[in-house]
């Protein structure tokens, strides 16, 4: 079975609202409509995709990341598809083979068991693009601890595609020697995850270090040089990570969703990472060195449990050549009434006069209870895809993270990770507050 909804571009109601903003060109007369497997998620993650840089041909990439596969005994691993642009019909995609294989597996006592567990691993639910490199992630892969009692940790990971889809390679930065809680255990390495201009991949960690959060760049050159799918672990030259920190900063999801942009002044891009638990519950936004990794600017949220930071995304908004920050609070209330909040959400739009100065933010607020209003891609079965130039939209995050036991002085966050299966979306997820 298969059916329709519509994908949102949400990026044009920010525009519209500010003064000077002009140069775009909308075909929402005749726009591309793209399906997928019911029940898939089809349209929970999308990008552009220009298969040769020489001609003026552009595709689609789709992230379902509850599809099924050939893949043999995997359920709901995840896929992600290619669709021609313009769309000759509406089932035009074809799913892309990053990975066929089923679980690797090991000997343990005598006994083959799975090394990993990729059912329900979330494959596809975050999908980015850049000059012929792909990667697309599942944040929920599993795989079976170096310990002896063979623990599944949600370390997450992510594959690489490079020309025309012709090759491919697995980055999994958390999958290590420090598993558990209090490392990366949790990671769900790839729960966000972007691009600079030169290509290095930026990957969004939240669950490390007891929920702390973590952000990772690695060159993709570096991934493939030396490739081996035996590698189960391996360093990788030239990875950055941050790492943990004091145990107050614990539960704050650090990653949960990054962008890149252009800060200081020079021609190196810094990161841009969500912390929407951070700050004390109010949630704030980190721009980041990419050299060193150090927090050097932050925006933070006005209300607490707004989920500030939930999603993040950097474009130049009114065009004076600056790179300006867009986040997404989709979680915050309108309290009219002190008795009855709406829940309705808020996007902030903080444009920069210079470096690492920027002007009180835009406010774009919601108008419907439990509207949620923010930078977001809906879980469809459905892409739209309207002909557009002039600007580069905003991405989101992806899925509400599964929870990772607590430390023992911290007995108000939850007590045990759920099963693995257990995965909940994140789009508009109350229930995490």
């Amino acid at each position: 079975m298969w059916n329709c909804a519509w994908l949102s571009l949400l990026l044009l109601p920010v525009i519209s609202v500010l003064v000077g903003v002009t140069g775009f060109n909308l075909d929402t007369e005749k726009p591309s409509v793209y399906s997928g497997p019911e029940g898939s998620y089809f349209g929970y993650s999308v990008d552009f995709y220009r298969p040769n840089p020489d001609k003026n041909v552009m595709t689609v990439l789709v992230g379902a990341p509850k599809a099924n596969t050939t893949q043999p005994g995997i359920v709901e691993g995840g896929a992600v598809y290619y669709c021609p642009w313009p769309a000759s019909d509406a089932d035009s995609c074809r799913q892309i083979p990053f990975d066929k294989a089923n679980n690797r597996m090991i000997k343990v006592n005598g006994t083959r068991e799975p090394l990993e567990f990729k059912s329900h691993q979330w494959f596809g639910a975050t999908v980015r693009t850049h000059r012929g490199k792909v990667v697309a992630c599942a944040p929920l892969y599993h795989w079976r601890t170096v310990k002896v009692g063979g623990e599944m940790d949600p370390v997450g990971t992510c594959y690489i595609a490079i020309q025309n889809f012709s090759a491919y390679a697995e980055y999994s930065p958390c999958r290590s020697n420090n598993p558990d809680p209090e490392g990366q255990g949790f990671c769900q390495a790839g729960f966000s995850v972007d691009f600079t201009k030169d290509g290095t991949l930026v990957v969004g960690g939240p669950g490390s270090f007891y929920w702390q959060g973590q952000v990772i760049t690695v060159g993709v050159a570096e991934i493939l040089n030396g490739y081996s799918l035996k590698a189960i672990l391996r360093k990788v030259e030239g990875e950055k990570q941050t790492g943990a920190a004091a145990d107050t900063y614990d539960d704050s999801y650090l990653g949960y969703s990054v962008a890149v942009g252009e800060f200081t002044g020079d021609s190196e891009q810094e990161l841009v990472a969500g912390v929407p638990r951070g700050a004390q519950n109010f949630g704030y936004v980190a721009v980041i060195s990419s050299s060193d990794l150090s927090f050097i600017h932050n925006f933070t949220g006005e209300q607490m449990a707004s989920y500030f930071g939930y999603t993040v995304a950097v474009t130049d908004v009114n065009g004076d050549g600056l790179d300006d920050v867009l986040v997404g609070a989709p979680l915050y209330m309108e309290r009219e009434l002190e008795s009855s909040p709406r829940e309705v959400g808020r996007i902030y739009i903080y444009l920069q006069t210079r470096p690492l100065l920027f002007a009180p933010p835009t406010l774009l607020t919601g108008t419907h209870l439990l509207n949620r209003h923010q930078l977001h891609r809906p879980q469809t079965s459905t892409v739209t895809a309207i002909r557009w130039s002039g600007v580069d939209l905003p991405r989101a995050g992806v899925a509400q993270p599964e929870s990772s036991p607590a430390r023992e002085q911290h007995p108000s966050s939850p007590s045990s990770p759920p099963a693995h299966n257990s995965f909940i979306p994140r789009r508009g997820a109350s229930q995490v507050l």
